[in-house]
């Protein structure tokens, strides 16, 4: 009765639309993955966080203790009543009567003044020892400087001081310090060294013999002309064939060095008189006859030079050369001014001292500080009642206070704490759209069916080509036993290594064509054997990567009417049972569906069981529709757009299958039914979860 319900609902537009299947299982698993979303957001997290505490007795305690706060019960309270006590309090009064008072203001600037420091450091400072000892230091040291004063005078008269500066102001020494490391001195010396030297007879002997070896070359010239070589040449009449001799060469090389200005040259620097040696000769005569280096020499050695030099470095010179300076320097005078007490700091101190005591502002704070109400002020200025009040004051008056006062009179103190603010927020996120929704769904049962289920396996053909890791297309035997493709016995069609296939980006075309191949045929009992084709087609199988026990097997699918051409999306184990048909289109009969499940002994194909059902459907291959199979241990159940149009519980495979989607002709067709196009949007599995 299945069957008939679903034809009668398909033909009358009742069958669940696709896309309104999808769009609400979009729906339910977006708002699922939205409350998955939200268990995570901050929103709710908060509202957790104030819902627990708002509900938890410590906030109630908290809210309730501030409702009940009362002013007059606080220490604060009792502080501000003490506070009042105190400003009324004689001394109180009287402590700041005075410390506000002309009076004493005027008793507080002398206090504080530069002139009453003053005044007391000069009377601690004049009444001690320590003045008393600079006096006497005054003294000590003027003492000092008139003694320096008195040993310069009569070292002034010593003879050796005399003789000294008498030596030191002559010509002798000052033409003996003119000539002291002169150029003058300085070129004497080297050229004495000069002519004294080895170096310069050997250059005399050098030069003359150099000379004469130029001189003996025109007697070289003389000898050369002898030459019987030379003879024997010239009186040759062919000069020009035979090769001139050596001899005549060297003659006439030296001829031409004697004519040349280079031998003149030669002879002249050969003469020791146009020598630089011959010029710094003369020049030590000349400076030899000089007068200032006759005298210089002679004072040079002299007993006043000896004594000069002597006690130039000596100690008494230079102590009295050092006290010389000294008494005509400012130096001098300056410290003996400062020796003399009555030039000195401590002396104006004195004056200093005297003007302060007579002034009419040190007078007036000595009797103020003796007056009655300042000795009482002084009494309290430092006490603890001071101190407490001062205390009292500064808190009554402090904005800490001001506040908690401000804070405990407040009606509406509880409506200014964080906690209000937190009730409040608690209040807004109790009306807040999400929270409502998420506690309306959260433990409803409106995700149990989407829960049920968990995706093993999902294929949506967006990437533009075959997933080889997902999918091969050929048969599973095929492939691991032959590494190629084959087709069933009375197959008309052969696949193809995905020629058959069109994507376009959403989803799969299973192409059925009408077009030569060669290739494999599987026979039950001929074994397999190549064959010409005029068809092709193509399949997809997850043998080789998915296989499953139990769960939901599903595809959205587009057929094709076009008749001899099936489709099909089934389910296959290791051998030729069991199978399991999702659904086969147009196997037996134009426009039929027809829903099986095979079972039995793999090796005895006479004991294996069928079960099946078929429905017409010629509308469906109007527009994608999905075929679902559910399979549990108990039952299998085929379903189109959710809706059950066979189940079985006979038969129920019991070890994991993997998928095929297929496409193919098993009888003659027609060009016109030809290509035609088996489209596939999405696979999908699932398995039950406990």
């Amino acid at each position: 009765m299945a069957n008939l319900g679903f034809s009668l609902r398909s033909t009358f537009g009742l069958i669940p639309k696709t896309e309104k299947i999808e769009e609400l299982r979009k729906l339910l698993q977006d708002e699922y993955n939205r409350l998955q979303e939200y268990k995570e957001s901050e929103e709710l997290k908060e509202f957790i966080e104030l819902d627990e505490y708002i509900n938890s007795e410590a906030f109630k305690k908290a809210k309730n203790d501030i409702l009940l706060l009362n002013f007059k019960t606080t220490d604060e309270f009792q502080k501000e009543l003490r506070y009042t006590k105190l400003v009324k309090d004689k001394r109180i009064v009287n402590y700041f009567k005075v410390n506000e008072s002309d009076a004493y203001k005027e008793f507080i600037n002398t206090e504080e003044s530069a002139e009453l420091e003053e005044y007391k450091t000069l009377e601690d400072y004049l009444s001690g020892n320590e003045h008393k000892e600079v006096i006497g230091s005054f003294a000590t040291k003027l003492k000092e400087e008139q003694d320096k004063e008195k040993e310069y005078k009569q070292l002034t008269k010593s003879k050796k001081i005399v003789d000294y500066y008498k030596i030191s102001k002559s010509a002798q020494l000052q033409l003996n310090n003119e000539l002291d490391g002169s150029e003058e001195l300085t070129e004497f010396n080297e050229l004495k060294d000069f002519i004294e030297s080895d170096q310069l007879q050997e250059f005399k002997s050098a030069i003359a013999e150099q000379l004469q070896i130029e001189k003996n070359k025109k007697n070289e010239i003389k000898q050369l002309a002898k030459n019987p070589e030379i003879t024997a040449y010239k009186k040759e009449k062919n000069k020009e064939e035979i090769e001139k001799p050596q001899a005549l060469v060297d003659l006439e090389e030296l001829q031409n060095y004697i004519k040349s200005s280079e031998y003149q040259q030669k002879l002249s620097e050969l003469q020791y008189k146009n020598t630089e040696e011959f010029k710094k000769e003369q020049r030590f005569k000349t400076l030899q006859k000089s007068s200032r280096l006759k005298r210089y020499f002679k004072f040079a050695v002299s007993q006043q030079l000896a004594f000069y030099n002597d006690f130039k470095d000596s100690n008494e010179l230079k102590q009295y050369e050092d006290l010389k300076e000294y008494v005509h320097s400012e130096d001098y005078k300056t410290n003996l001014a400062e020796a003399t007490y009555n030039n000195s700091d401590e002396y104006q101190k004195e004056l200093r001292f005297k003007e302060l005591s007579d002034s009419q502002q040190i007078k007036y704070w000595k009797k103020y500080q003796k007056s009655k109400p300042y000795l009482l002020f002084k009494e309290i200025e430092n006490s603890d009642l001071l101190n407490e009040y001062n205390e009292l004051h500064d808190y009554i008056n402090s904005d800490e206070f001001i506040d908690f006062k401000t804070y405990m009179l407040d009606k509406d103190k509880w409506k200014k704490t964080e906690d209000f603010e937190k009730e409040s927020r608690h209040e807004e996120l109790k009306k807040s759209d999400n929270i409502k929704w998420y506690y309306s769904v959260k433990d409803s049962d409106k995700f149990d069916a989407l829960l049920a289920w968990k995706l093993t396996f999902e294929e949506d053909f967006d990437s533009g080509k075959i997933d080889e890791q997902k999918w091969m297309n050929s048969f599973f035997w095929g492939k691991m036993l032959l590494n190629d493709r084959y087709v069933q016995a009375g197959d008309k069609h052969y696949y193809t290594d995905n020629k058959n296939f069109e994507l376009n980006g959403t989803t799969l075309k299973i192409l059925t064509k009408q077009e030569s191949a060669k290739g494999k045929v599987w026979n039950p009992i001929h074994g397999f054997f190549n064959t010409d084709f005029e068809y092709t087609s193509g399949m997809l199988s997850t043998a080789h990567n998915f296989r499953q026990k139990y769960g939901r097997f599903e595809a959205k699918v587009k057929v094709d009417s076009k008749y001899p051409v099936y489709q099909a999306f089934w389910l296959k184990g290791e051998k030729i049972v069991p199978e399991i048909d999702v659904f086969k289109f147009n196997m037996d009969r134009k426009n039929r569906f027809q829903m099986s499940n095979f079972w039995g002994d793999a090796n005895d194909m006479k004991s294996v069981n069928k079960t099946t059902e078929k429905i017409n459907g010629s509308n469906l291959s109007k527009d994608f529709y999905i075929y679902t199979l559910d399979w549990t241990p108990e039952k299998l159940s085929w379903k189109i757009n959710g809706f059950e149009v066979y189940s079985a519980t006979q038969g129920i495979p019991d070890e994991p299958l993997y998928m095929i989607l297929s496409a193919g002709v098993n009888q003659k067709a027609t060009p016109n039914d030809l290509p035609s196009a088996f489209e596939i949007d999405w696979v999908r599995c699932y398995e039950k979860v406990d």
